[in-house]
């Protein structure tokens, strides 16, 4: 399963690590801020919108700053998990 996360970009489900809000794990945890101007500096982060980006998504090997909401995503994946398994994602 694949999830579409902005600007023509799509992930294998299986490599993504976590979805997060960029506005609360920025404001609440200054290692977040460290980790993101880490990975900045190793090349290993993708920002997919010229606007300000509102989701982080962690992948295996990379950082994807998405202009989608977290939520939005959650939505997508739940969505993808149901049709691949049948099951509902509440």
């Amino acid at each position: 399963m694949y999830i579409h996360i902005g600007a023509d970009v799509s992930l294998p489900a299986e490599w993504i690590i976590g979805i997060f809000d960029l506005d609360n794990v920025t404001s609440s945890a200054p290692d977040t801020v460290n980790f993101l101007s880490n990975a900045e500096k190793a090349s290993r982060v993708d920002i997919l919108t010229s606007d300000i980006p509102r989701t982080i998504v962690l992948t295996i090997n990379r950082v994807f700053l998405s202009p989608v909401s977290s939520a939005a995503l959650r939505l997508r994946w739940q969505k993808g998990m149901s049709r691949e398994t049948g099951l509902t994602g509440k």
